[in-house]
Formats: C-alpha cells, structure tokens, sequence
C-alpha cells in the first residue's frame, strides 16, 4: 500500500522520463511560482516519515466480471515499515518489517502466516513485481511514462505507465499534493484505492509493528 501512495518519483528520474506534465503559475506580490503536481509530490514524498490513513478500496476482475471491496487502516514508518488491517470484508493484519519479514494474521482462521520478503517477492507475478521498483527512482524513470494534469487548483493527476504497458498507476492529488485515490491497472485486474483521515508524521509506538500472539494462533512459516 505505502509503495503504490508514496515511493513513486524522484528528481533524478527526470533525466530518464518521457514526461508529459501540466504546470499552472501562482503569483504573489512580484514572485512567480510555477506549479509542477510532479515536482510538488517528490516534494510531500521527501518529508513523509509516517503515516496513519483509513482507506476503502475495490478490485475488479475484468475476466471473471467480479468486484472485490475491501476496508481497513494503514499505518507506514519510513523506510519500509507498513501494517495493512482489513476491517471488511473479513478481519486480517498484514505486516511487512522493513522488507525482511511478512507477517500475516487471520482471526477467522486462529493462524499466523510468517514468511520473508525475498521469498514472498519472488512467488508474485512478473508485472506485480515491476511494482516494487518504484523505490528506485531512475530505474523507475527509465521504465516509465510519467505524466502530470491539473485539475483544478485544488486537484492535480500524476499518471505512470511503464514502457511495456503492464500497468497503470494513477494518483489524485489535493491541493497539499497528498494522494487520496489511487488506481492502478493491471488490464485484466483493477485496483481502486481511496485515503481519508491521514495523520502525517505523528509519532508511532515502537511495538507498532509487532503482533503479540494472545490468542495463541497457530504459526506457520512458508
């Protein structure tokens, strides 16, 4: 979730990028600043060093005519810390630890799931691991279209396709630049993803991305 909201663009990508982007000019007194949605979400990215959002999100599977809704919070540390509860359908905790190990818990099923990053990585299909590069801004831009929109003064896109047009990502921008609504399609898959009461940069506990075994789930590890 965090990777899709957050590790998306840096400046040095520009170098790479093929880049279609709209600006608009804001001027106050006799300074003339000219607006980039781009430039601005390196910018809200840079200073991120937590988050606590609820979101809502719906998969379509184009192939099969099914649609999937899902509920829940996230909560992120930078660099590569992030918790995932669903709320509804069903409840589950997905935990990754700064991608060394993938913690996963189903109530419903009294089971803890524990596998690590690498191994949980290389099981994903090709264009779903594609994704995880955008924590590698020139590979990112090297492999990409970057495009930018504005909406409005209050709302700006920043579009990124990659060259083999495995997938799009889409993010709406409000007027701080923060994402609020992601898409991203995969062509036979669509994920659609809405952010409401983020907290930025508060302080977490330590233990935040721990899960402490009460009920005393069984563990497997994969």
């Amino acid at each position: 979730m965090k990777k899709i909201l957050s590790l998306l663009v840096l400046t040095e990508a520009m170098a790479f990028c093929q880049i279609s982007q709209s600006t608009y000019t804001i001027t106050t007194s006799s300074v003339v600043e000219i607006i980039n949605p781009f430039d601005k979400l390196i910018e809200w990215d840079n200073r991120l060093n937590s988050l606590k959002a609820e979101f809502s999100q719906e998969v379509i599977f184009k192939v099969a005519d099914m649609k999937q809704s899902v509920e829940g919070n996230v909560v992120y540390k930078k660099p590569d810390s992030i918790k995932i509860t669903h709320t509804k359908p069903q409840s589950q905790i997905i935990i990754i630890n700064s991608k060394k190990e993938i913690t996963i818990v189903k109530p419903k099923d009294s089971q803890i799931i524990k596998t690590s990053w690498e191994k949980w990585k290389n099981n994903l299909e090709p264009k779903l691991k594609g994704l995880f590069d955008f924590g590698n801004y020139q590979k990112l831009g090297r492999d990409s279209k970057i495009e930018t929109q504005i909406i409005d003064k209050e709302n700006s896109i920043v579009k990124i396709t990659s060259n083999d047009s495995s997938y799009t990502l889409t993010l709406k921008l409000n007027r701080e630049f923060f994402p609020t609504e992601c898409e991203l399609d995969l062509k036979d898959t669509i994920i659609k993803t809405y952010i409401k009461n983020a907290k930025i940069n508060e302080e977490l506990s330590k233990d935040e991305f721990k899960y402490k075994n009460k009920n005393g789930f069984e563990v497997l590890k994969i």
